[in-house]
């Protein structure tokens, strides 16, 4: 996968993070252009990459939970995705001429910092408010990537119980669409990937995920 390089330890490491030193997100761009069938193929290329660094680990590899394809472009406040409470979100953005703009908040840090758990900072700073999201001001980052080539980012999107130190810390994210185009296309291919001994989770089967990986379709 030599149009899409990365250290696969590095990446693990920035993104399945049990401490706030670390990022919890990735984004990985290619040297050029990709086309729809080999971006999402290098998502399931990155998630087996993770998987076999996690089990080098000694940590459970990582299984897909979920895949879809969609066009978007409306704005979105910061939200975690549905999900596992352990959980990886893989989005491979398409090229698109549709001006967007992507941003991560690190709610862990922000409840660290009050003296909380993550849960008891969201419930009290309810992030789809605007004092919610104004909270979330001093660790908000907007990630950035060449719309002409596209890229895949990855974003932790788990969010464990309070109480559980150790357990992976999970990011909010949001996408803000500042001017939509009818005329044109904003596809984004996404992959929820879960530990494989998540409990009261099934993964996709393997038939699944190559048939999100080569159909034409939209959700």
């Amino acid at each position: 996968m030599t149009a899409l390089p990365f250290d696969p330890a590095d990446l693990l490491r920035r993104v399945w993070r049990t401490s706030t030193d670390q990022p919890g997100w990735a984004v990985l761009t290619p040297a050029e252009p990709l086309d729809s069938f080999a971006l999402r193929r290098a998502m399931v290329r990155v998630l087996a990459a993770l998987s076999t660094e996690a089990e080098r680990a000694g940590r459970p590899a990582f299984v897909v939970e979920r895949v879809g394809r969609f066009d978007q472009q409306v704005s979105t406040r910061f939200h975690r995705d549905g999900g596992p409470v352990g959980s990886l979100l893989m989005l491979g953005y398409e090229p698109s001429r549709v001006v967007s703009r992507f941003f991560v908040a690190d709610a862990a840090r922000a409840a660290e910092a009050a003296g909380m758990g993550v849960n008891a900072f969201l419930t009290a700073n309810n992030p789809l408010r605007p004092a919610g999201e104004a909270a979330l001001a001093n660790v908000t980052t907007e990630l950035s990537w060449p719309t002409d080539r596209g890229a895949i980012v990855i974003v932790n999107n788990s969010l464990y119980p309070d109480g559980e130190p150790g357990r992976p810390l999970g990011l909010l994210h949001k996408g803000l669409i500042p001017h939509p185009d009818p005329t044109a296309t904003r596809v984004i291919n996404s992959l929820g990937a879960m530990p494989a001994d998540e409990p009261g989770r099934v993964s996709l089967p393997a038939e699944v995920v190559e048939e999100f990986v080569r159909r034409t379709g939209l959700d």
